[in-house]
């Protein structure tokens, strides 16, 4: 029996040690995904290029993320699925620098002729189909375990906020002396820890109370749209990540305005995921006082001021700065985020509630990385943050007159359960 979750005889602090470095490692390895901007970038495309090539990656999640959260919730394993994700994502990820000099040719559609077209096209999108997705199912296989052994997810999450500062700090010293390329790289060697540590904790499924078989019939996803609180938060999720999707996505090229080094990029990325872990810390005293909502307004507050003072920014070191504000915000965000999915995640479906918020990001993203691209072309990049802290605020608007019309109007409590 593994040692992670209820129903073992480990003691809870075995459990969180096994959490937290498994959190470690996954992110560890997920912060080289930050340079794939920077890598397209190298390759010569332009905003408007990259913003396809992002849209594209978040089109095939749409579907990537519900038909693989929909698999472990049937299966009742997280941990078989994530497996499997992450062993292809592995190999494709890992070959995305030499498929991009395979020149496939151009492409004839019968509207008209695309390319020439580099095999790396096809790669990319084809690797987020694994590679994605594992995010929310790490963040499901993560919540469940905390919530079954009694950890608090906060103290667990950080380690995610500490190994994403290690690999970006360890990339901002590499990448100057061989190449954007070598992030690929490490991104499968990162991942062969967690891999180890995953296979090994067998026994940690969804649902092992009950060994009937499930068909999808029987496992009711309509539950999941019964709940006002859960639709509603889809919605504002779209309009929040949107915004923030295009200030991440498009930051190297507000590093660039300013005369920065984009290898050094992940100076910035690493800081902002230090600044994660103080709120990260609070989460657990600050929901005995406030309702997780109230974490999460306060992130898109945070968002907001940060969009707003990066239209003022001339320096390199003001942007890091200004990731304090970020870093700050995210924490909040996933340390809330991921928990209020939980709490109105019918029994038996976790894995589809998180896999299908990470859906809805990545429509949001679709359409963020399409409008940014075309919008950062048109305004230049400092008016493109204004028009980001007008969208955050609209969605917050948004959120804040959702939970109004729940609670005092149609009576509705905002959903709690019990959590670690």
């Amino acid at each position: 029996m593994s040692d992670v979750g209820a129903g073992t005889q480990n003691p809870p602090e075995r459990s969180y040690l096994r959490l937290s470095i498994m959190q470690f490692f996954f992110w560890f390895a997920a912060a080289t995904g930050t340079y794939l901007t920077i890598f397209l970038i190298r390759q010569g495309f332009e905003p408007n290029q990259i913003g396809v090539i992002v849209a594209t990656n978040s089109a095939v999640v749409i579907i990537a993320g519900p038909f693989w959260g929909t698999i472990a919730d049937k299966l009742r394993s997280i941990r078989k699925v994530f497996l499997l994700c992450i062993t292809i994502s592995i190999v494709l990820w890992t070959v995305v620098p030499a498929s991009s000099r395979i020149d496939l040719g151009p492409i004839n559609f019968p509207w008209g002729t695309f390319g020439p077209l580099a095999l790396m096209f096809l790669i990319i999108p084809i690797s987020a189909f694994f590679r994605m997705p594992a995010h929310s199912l790490m963040d499901a296989f993560t919540v469940q375990n905390c919530h079954l052994g009694g950890i608090s997810y906060g103290h667990v999450r950080l380690w995610g906020s500490v190994g994403w500062t290690v690999m970006c700090m360890i990339l901002s010293y590499l990448l100057p002396r061989f190449g954007v390329e070598m992030a690929f790289y490490m991104y499968g060697v990162a991942f062969i820890p967690l891999y180890l540590l995953m296979w090994n904790a067998k026994g940690v499924d969804v649902a092992k109370a009950s060994k009937e078989k499930r068909t999808f019939k029987s496992m009711g996803f309509g539950r999941l749209f019964k709940s006002y609180y859960f639709v509603t938060y889809l919605f504002f999720a779209m309009m929040m990540h949107m915004p923030v999707v295009v200030s991440m996505t498009y930051l190297p090229f507000l590093v660039q305005s300013v005369d920065g080094n984009l290898e050094m990029i992940g100076l910035v990325a690493g800081y902002k995921a230090l600044l994660e872990i103080p709120t990260l810390l609070l989460m657990r005293p600050l929901r005995e006082k406030f309702p997780l909502p109230v974490a999460i307004g306060t992130a898109a507050v945070l968002y907001i001021i940060e969009a707003l003072f990066y239209t003022r920014v001339t320096h390199f070191y003001q942007i890091i700065a200004l990731q304090t504000l970020h870093g700050l915000g995210g924490g909040f965000m996933i340390g809330a985020a991921t928990n209020y999915i939980y709490t109105m995640a019918p029994e038996g479906l976790n894995s589809t509630a998180h896999t299908l918020l990470g859906a809805v990001n990545s429509t949001s993203g679709i359409i963020g990385s399409l409008v940014g691209g075309v919008l950062i072309m048109a305004v230049g990049i400092s008016r493109s943050y204004m028009l980001i802290a007008i969208t955050i605020t609209f969605a917050l608007v948004y959120f804040v007159a959702t939970l109004f019309i729940g609670v005092k109007i149609l009576k509705k409590p905002i959903p709690f359960k019990k959590l670690a």
